[in-house]
């Protein structure tokens, strides 16, 4: 072997136990913190909100979408946006606001429609404030609500506690999979336990969320998100738009949410929003790689990051979420290039006993914790918990290969777009808890 790949490949082996290490203090950090509490505070209660639902295509979910948040949220205004729709969202939208005031249609049309979910919400967004008095911006919070959305009864008062401070110009409640109803058969078991792998993700990003929240770097969704007007228009007034063109568009909103003032404040909001899950093993994968191009494609925020003035603890969690999809790729490689080291006779510092099998045992330590806790909180039965274990490792693997699949895109300059399938869910799937 010659010395530039021994040097290679030392380097690659020192670089992949540092990120380890440090994803596995982030975990053990966000394991230990506790849950974020908001207290109520003076002004809270002058807040209105105004949901925002970006639909093509979701005759078959916009329907239950709407009326339940109206029963949860009846102070609330619920605006649907049409994207050029060519099933029946609209008609069933317009059936329900001829009932209801409280809920608005927002139609786009070819060849302006389509063009995705943030310049659609951009679109929306500037028309409502174009209807807002001046005096209101502050009071008037935008959440943007996947057309699949269920808010839980708990999550508009705490975002009312949250953002009557009003240096808290965004939000994100915490997402919630919701089973599909499906009958036993093998293609419905794998899907259940593919759905289950999505939640227990997001149950470990809630808590990752938590530890954000406190140098207030907490990360958008596209589903859950709160939004202050006053920022929005202040965006649109500086030709900035609030969520801008790429695959990604939530994540990027974030950004540009926190590097518009040093004085922003974003914050997590326990409650959970739920959604259906993916419980198709292709399209999910298509989905995580649509995820993982859409934060590649955000590196050019890395400089404004390191200029803009932020505490120093803020300037590298947004760095390691910027450059995420890399470091991933490069502790990928460094786990793949172990039999090479194997085959020419030398040894990795991964395939070294004493350093490979201690992130051996802090890595299935860490994943033991938090199975553990998702039982716990979920109470699943012993089959549920078999199940749940069973998928862990077929979810890494199709995570692997998302980002894999995300490199392929995003190099080849390939916009990958895939819309998401919904089905339509019984009333019982409709009831939603708190799901602490």
């Amino acid at each position: 072997m010659t010395d530039a790949l021994r040097w290679f490949l030392t380097a690659l082996d020192l670089t992949g136990v540092i990120l380890l290490a440090v994803a596995f203090a982030q975990m053990l950090l966000a394991a230990l913190l506790p849950r974020v509490r908001h207290r109520p505070a003076r002004g809270g209660d002058a807040l209105h909100f105004t949901f925002l639902i970006p639909a093509l295509n979701e005759g078959r979910v916009i329907g239950a979408t709407v009326t339940t948040l109206r029963t949860l949220a009846p102070d609330a205004r619920v605006v649907v946006i049409d994207d050029g729709s060519d099933d029946h969202t609209a008609a069933v939208v317009q059936a329900l606001a001829g009932q209801d005031s409280g809920i608005a249609l927002l139609r786009r049309s070819l060849p302006y429609a389509r063009r995705g979910k943030g310049e659609a919400l951009g679109w929306a967004t500037r028309h409502l404030l174009d209807r807002l008095p001046t005096d209101d911006l502050q009071r008037e919070i935008f959440v943007v609500v996947d057309a699949d959305g269920r808010i839980t009864p708990d999550l508009l008062p705490e975002a009312r506690a949250a953002m009557a401070d009003p240096r808290v110009v965004g939000a994100q409640a915490r997402v919630r999979i919701r089973p599909s109803a499906t009958g036993l058969s093998v293609q419905s078991v794998m899907g259940r336990m593919l759905e289950q792998q999505q939640d227990l993700e997001f149950t470990v990003i809630r808590s990752v969320q938590r530890l954000r929240h406190r140098w207030h770097t907490v990360g958008l969704c596209g589903n859950g998100q709160f939004m202050r007007a006053s920022y929005l228009h202040a965006q649109f007034t500086r030709g900035t738009p609030p969520w801008p063109d790429c695959l990604s568009e939530d994540f990027a909103s974030g950004l540009e949410m926190r590097l518009a003032s040093p004085e922003h404040r974003m914050v997590l909001l326990e409650a959970a929003v739920t959604q259906q899950g993916l419980p198709d093993l292709r399209r999910f994968l298509r989905q995580r790689a649509r995820w993982a191009q859409g934060t590649l494609q955000c590196w050019p925020y890395l400089p404004r990051v390191w200029q803009e003035p932020m505490p120093l603890r803020a300037r590298l969690d947004l760095s390691y979420y910027l450059l995420g999809p890399w470091l991933s790729g490069v502790v990928t490689l460094c786990l793949l290039s172990q039999p090479l080291r194997w085959a020419l006779h030398t040894h990795g510092l991964i395939l070294n006993p004493v350093i490979g099998g201690g992130l051996a045992v802090l890595t299935t330590g860490m994943q033991l914790h938090w199975l553990a806790r998702y039982q716990h909180e979920q109470r699943l039965n012993a089959a549920q918990f078999v199940l749940l274990l069973l998928g862990q490792p077929l979810y890494g693997l199709v995570l692997s290969a998302s980002l894999l699949l995300a490199y392929r895109h995003h190099v080849t300059g390939r916009r990958a777009w895939d819309k998401t399938v919904r089905h339509v869910e019984a009333p019982d799937a409709l009831r939603v808890g708190s799901g602490d």
